[in-house]
């Protein structure tokens, strides 16, 4: 009996992965039907008249429904992540100043304003402020995908654990020699001395009364640590609590 349950709790282990992303893809088919119908029913909310708690209430169905679907592409794209092998990525050359602009522009694309692009690489939304400094030239050659994921990442994370009205966040690209650095600063609440150690750990989150509840699986960080060991590089993270945080990746020039 013992040792039919220990075979048991290891091929369960083992298939780990396997089952996340099996559950993650048995929950898309009934979140797109719960998503698509209520955007359905929504659309025609001028014409049908809905009491204002029917249209309450179909617009956070729709809103938790569509932050649900998020969570599972998360998930799946985690599994995916984790898979991969050095040899798997698909590298390519990439402007760093193009892809941080993009990457910034879609961490704040849930904002209810159009992001603008200033005549000085800044991008801004009421109350949010993103100041790229890049050298135009500076490129990297690495996996398109799996970059943009760590750098809209870092910048979503800079501007969602920050309880400031005004949020500024910084990033910084610079070429070292044999090296490419990409820093992303913010001067929000800053990472408690206990936590930095464990913010790359599986499903970890920072929850306090400087936060509050985050959203999310705690899964980014550390696929975002994955990307960088991934492409040979390393990450470093300095934190001071109430004046925020820099979190800085170096990949080597290839």
């Amino acid at each position: 009996m013992a040792k039919d349950s220990v075979m048991k709790t290891l091929t369960a282990e083992e298939d780990g992965p396997r089952m996340l992303s099996l559950v993650s893809h048995k929950l898309k088919t009934p979140l797109s039907i719960i998503n698509g119908y209520s955007e359905a029913i929504l659309s025609q909310s001028a014409k049908e008249k809905f009491s204002p708690f029917t249209a309450k209430a179909l617009e956070e169905i729709n809103k938790q429904g569509t932050k649900l679907c998020s969570l599972v592409d998360k998930l799946l794209f985690f599994n995916k992540v984790e898979s991969l092998q050095p040899k798997d990525l698909a590298k390519k050359t990439l402007n760093l100043k193009n892809l941080a602009k993009g990457c910034a522009n879609d961490a704040l694309s849930h904002e209810e304003e159009t992001p603008t692009v200033t005549a000085t690489s800044s991008i801004a939304k009421r109350g949010t402020f993103i100041e790229i400094d890049c050298p135009p030239t500076l490129e990297i050659k690495a996996d398109e995908e799996l970059m943009g994921f760590l750098l809209e990442e870092l910048i979503s994370n800079a501007i969602k654990f920050n309880n400031k009205a005004e949020k500024i966040i910084k990033v910084q690209c610079a070429h070292h020699g044999d090296s490419i650095s990409v820093s992303v600063r913010d001067y929000g609440a800053g990472i408690r001395p206990q936590d930095v150690n464990k913010i790359f750990e599986r499903f970890y989150q920072v929850d306090d009364y400087f936060t509050g509840q985050i959203d999310g699986w705690g899964l980014g960080l550390c696929m975002v640590q994955k990307i960088v060991e991934l492409h040979n590089g390393s990450i470093n993270v300095i934190s001071d609590r109430g004046l925020g945080s820099i979190f800085t990746v170096s990949l080597p020039v290839l």
